[in-house]
């Protein structure tokens, strides 16, 4: 949403707007015309409305009308919500946790927080685990993917106990089966349950 802080920015990327279309206006008339346009844009973001200026630089013979403005960008708005899915968007803290557990192959340094020490695992790992909204994964739309992810979060505590009691759990059952026994043989327990790859 435009503010009053944008109004000079607007001014200047609007003045060039008028210039590269030639309109032959007095300072009054353009200093009108120019708060006109600011005003009916205002419920728009600056970055959407200066983008499109730049689209009617390229697409229109004559100067745009502010009815050719808006439907640039309703036209635009339309397209974003045709691409990305009516979900949450990620934090960029968020975007950038995963990122770095995704470096660090979802484990951490052991962890001697409170939690962790009262939970008995302060000499274990940390993990990031997925985060649960009931019984479901969280996701939410990254935006530098442009895809749903699974939202997650680095366990601490009796969450992170939980994590390694059912990670013995699974292999306990794999070693019990020939199959999962050879199967783990030629992962050599390289990566954990959930981990791609």
């Amino acid at each position: 949403m435009l503010t009053e802080a944008d109004y000079g920015t607007f001014e200047r990327a609007f003045g060039r707007v008028c210039g590269a279309f030639r309109l032959r206006l007095t300072a009054t008339e353009r200093q009108d015309l120019t708060r006109t346009y600011f005003k009916v844009l205002e419920p728009y973001d600056l970055e959407q409305v200066l983008q499109i200026g730049r689209r009617c630089l390229e697409r229109y013979k004559k100067f745009p009308t502010v009815s050719d403005w808006i439907a640039e960008l309703d036209d635009t708005a339309r397209t974003r919500r045709a691409r990305t899915p009516e979900a949450r968007h990620m934090t960029v803290s968020e975007v950038e946790e995963r990122t770095s557990a995704e470096r660090q192959r979802y484990s951490d340094a052991p962890c001697t927080c409170v939690a962790c020490r009262a939970a008995g695992v302060e000499d274990h790992a940390i993990r990031y685990v997925p985060t649960l909204v009931g019984d479901e994964e969280e996701r939410a739309w990254d935006p530098q993917r442009q895809r749903l992810e699974i939202v997650g979060h680095w366990a601490h505590g009796a969450e992170l106990r939980r994590w390694y009691e059912a990670r013995a759990a699974f292999f306990a059952r794999a070693k019990r089966r020939p199959f999962g026994r050879a199967v783990l043989a030629l992962v050599a327990v390289s990566r954990e349950p959930g981990e791609e790859g």
